[in-house]
């Protein structure tokens, strides 16, 4: 009996261990999702840090230029002291010169009308009026003082007048430089300004960017949430308007009867599914299933203005454009909207209950409407790059980030791996 006793809590131990690992796996699963959410979150925020890094470099780099060109205006200013300083004393030493230089002219005039007055002989008439010999030597030396006198004056006034034009010629060189050093100074202080201005500029573009980044963000994760709300309601009420419509209805969420006609055909899944852009495949996605932490689809990177087509029949539940900060351009980079999120995107119901999404289609490319019924492999819009995309958009790169984001979901929420689903 205690034997028996001892089994019975042996097996109801086991059971209850089995229920709890049940419970820790479901439990284990929804954290999971959150803790992908959280790292995607945190990826972004990355990303954002990474953006403003790269504008701090740039910031930096400015600021060199700005004080390389501060030094070549502070080396200016230098050179233009220097030149100011030899323009005054250069100007001093003119004014000297000439006030030494008319002196001589006016004691050389008064030399020159002398010897006019006295008549052209008056030397010799000096020396012939000499009574005596001693006279006469003395007369001559006096005459040779006066000439020698005369000739010194005059030779000391051409001096004067040659280094009266050298100080000139180095005057007006130093103005001529100065003005020069005036125009590469105005030049550089411009430069200067405009470098300044374009420091001033990164700095606002940064912080505007950083927030703009981070409210694009938050702006993203509720949009998520509140399509995949919206599309597990729409599930929800397929599955409950097919329960009520008996096992008819129940046998068309088995997943071939829509594309049933084309299940066998080349470039059909066997679960009935083709690839949302034509000629393409699975093996052409560039970022999988949780390629990244919290990327619930797949990408066809590039393949912009290629068309994107309903990868099984059914009927449009949500075709709309998601608007916000996230400039979008056309191929001649003029700006043609802005877009967040999803951006422009579509959403079809299949009669096997799954949902599948079609994202970052190209400005006013959606061709279906909410509540059309559309075919399999029938053209629903256009690849673009609205929304929330890598790289972004730019005027000289306006094909930046393009690519086709594709989910399929199971009950409206719950993202499952497409490339499951396509040939």
């Amino acid at each position: 009996m205690r034997q028996m006793l001892k089994k019975v809590l042996a097996i109801i131990i086991l059971v209850i261990m089995f229920i709890n690992n049940i419970s820790l796996g479901v439990s284990s699963q929804d954290s999971q999702e959150l803790q992908d959410k959280i790292d995607k979150t945190k990826e972004q925020l990355n990303d954002v840090n990474t953006t403003k890094t790269d504008t701090e470099k740039q910031v930096d780099n400015i600021q060199t230029k700005i004080d390389e060109y501060q030094g070549s205006i502070d080396s200016l200013n230098d050179q233009l002291d220097t030149l100011n300083t030899n323009i005054t004393e250069n100007e001093k030493k003119l004014e000297e010169q000439q006030k030494t230089y008319d002196k001589n002219s006016e004691l050389l005039d008064q030399r020159l009308v002398t010897i006019y007055e006295n008549g052209s002989v008056s030397y010799l008439d000096l020396l012939l009026s000499s009574s005596s010999l001693t006279e006469f030597i003395s007369n001559y030396y006096l005459i040779s003082e006066l000439a020698s006198y005369d000739l010194d004056l005059l030779e000391q006034i051409q001096n004067e007048q040659k280094q009266i034009e050298e100080t000139k010629k180095s005057l007006e060189n130093d103005k001529a430089e100065t003005e020069t050093l005036k125009s590469e100074k105005e030049v550089k202080t411009q430069e200067l300004n405009a470098t300044k201005q374009e420091k001033e500029k990164y700095i606002d573009d940064l912080e505007g960017e950083a927030k703009d980044l981070q409210a694009d963000l938050a702006q993203f994760e509720k949009d998520k949430a509140a399509i995949d709300k919206r599309l597990e309601e729409i599930a929800n009420a397929n599955k409950k308007n097919n329960n009520n419509n008996g096992n008819n209805n129940s046998s068309n969420s088995g997943g071939n009867s829509s594309g049933g006609s084309s299940g066998g055909s080349s470039g059909t899944s066997a679960k009935g599914y083709i690839c949302p852009i034509p000629g393409l495949s699975k093996a052409n996605i560039t970022c999988g299933f949780y390629g990244y932490s919290g990327h619930g689809g797949a990408d066809f990177g590039g393949n912009y203005g290629k068309p994107v087509v309903a990868a099984k029949s059914g009927t449009v539940v949500i075709s709309e454009t998601l608007t916000g900060t996230i400039p979008n351009y056309d191929l001649n980079g003029n700006l043609i909207g802005k877009y967040r999120s999803y951006g422009e995107y579509i959403a079809i119901l299949h009669d096997d209950g799954n949902i599948t999404l079609y994202a970052h289609g190209k400005p006013g490319s959606r061709l279906v409407k909410e509540g059309q019924k559309v075919s399999q492999g029938q053209q629903i819009m256009t690849v673009g790059n609205t929304g929330n995309v890598s790289p972004r958009p730019t005027p000289s790169n306006p094909k930046g980030g393009a690519h086709l984001h594709f989910e399929v979901r199971v009950n409206g929420s719950q993202r499952v791996d497409p490339a499951k689903y396509l040939p």
